[in-house]
């Protein structure tokens, strides 16, 4: 949330097509449209009906431009609902709780609540998310929106102890895990691995390289861009995690930090998000 003129602003970035969510709820001036930055193109959409939490993201299904009716979800990220409308169909914001299971909260398993969905990646229309070791998630609007969940094979066996990103590439959906431990109260990598994610096979297949290519990732999602055109290393994913910027070689296996935070430098901060080139 940021003030803007007297009003609160509500703002989030989409990752895979580069447009911008901006909402506010002022009784005298409401607004929802996208914004992409690179053309100034603005797409109106519905005035959202309330302000929008603090901490939501916002996902779409394909490039707003298209005919189709591309859907708008916004997600919340502390409740099992969201929000979503089609551009240029319909005329307001339609509410959806979904449920995808429950998940265990105390040692004892006394305690369960409703899993929530807390990113969402799109592809070739229809939306993925991954929920517990083995379940995806697969979101798609028929016109309603429908969920489904499906096994997966060859789920990485260190997956609770990984931080893990999206990406889209060449319309197929992968997933980076950087595998790490804590050494002295500092995050150790200890490995790294991408995997596209074969939905059709049900399984995880590794990937050890994507060409002259650099994933860009941090606390807001991730997405890819070419690499030597603008001085970044191919097959390279860099990371701005908590107060230091990770580059990750996926050929080499190698990593290395090119940011550490010192004295007279503030610490790089893991809400900061990417502006990808075109």
């Amino acid at each position: 949330m940021q003030p803007l003129g007297g009003t609160t602003m509500s703002f989030a970035l989409t990752w895979k097509q580069g447009w911008i969510l901006n909402s506010s709820s002022d009784r005298n001036n409401p607004f929802t449209f996208l914004h992409d930055p690179r053309t100034l193109n603005r797409i109106e959409l519905p005035n959202f009906p309330h302000p929008l939490p603090r901490v939501f993201q916002c996902a779409l299904s394909d490039k707003p431009t298209s005919t189709a009716g591309c859907v708008v979800v916004i997600l919340r990220l502390n409740e099992p609902c969201f929000w979503y409308c089609r551009v240029g169909v319909t005329p307001e914001w339609i509410k959806h709780d979904y449920d995808v299971g429950s998940q265990q909260c105390d040692i004892e398993g006394l305690v369960w609540e409703k899993r929530v969905i807390t990113d969402l990646t799109s592809c070739k229309g229809k939306f993925y998310f991954y929920i517990a070791a083995g379940d995806y998630v697969i979101l798609e609007f028929n016109p309603s929106p429908v969920t489904q969940i499906i096994k997966m094979q060859g789920v990485p066996r260190r997956f609770g102890t990984a931080e893990t990103c999206s990406f889209e590439l060449d319309e197929e959906h992968y997933k980076f895990f950087a595998f790490h431990d804590y050494k002295d109260g500092a995050l150790n990598i200890t490995g790294i691995t991408l995997y596209k994610i074969d939905l059709i096979g049900q399984r995880f297949v590794k990937v050890d390289k994507i060409g002259d290519r650099a994933l860009l990732w941090s606390g807001y999602g991730g997405g890819c861009c070419p690499a030597t055109r603008f001085a970044l290393e191919p097959n390279c994913v860099y990371w701005t995690g908590p107060n230091a910027m990770h580059i990750f070689n996926i050929v080499e296996n190698t990593h290395r930090v090119c940011y550490h935070p010192s004295n007279d430098l503030p610490k790089l901060s893991s809400e900061a998000f990417w502006l990808l080139p075109v």
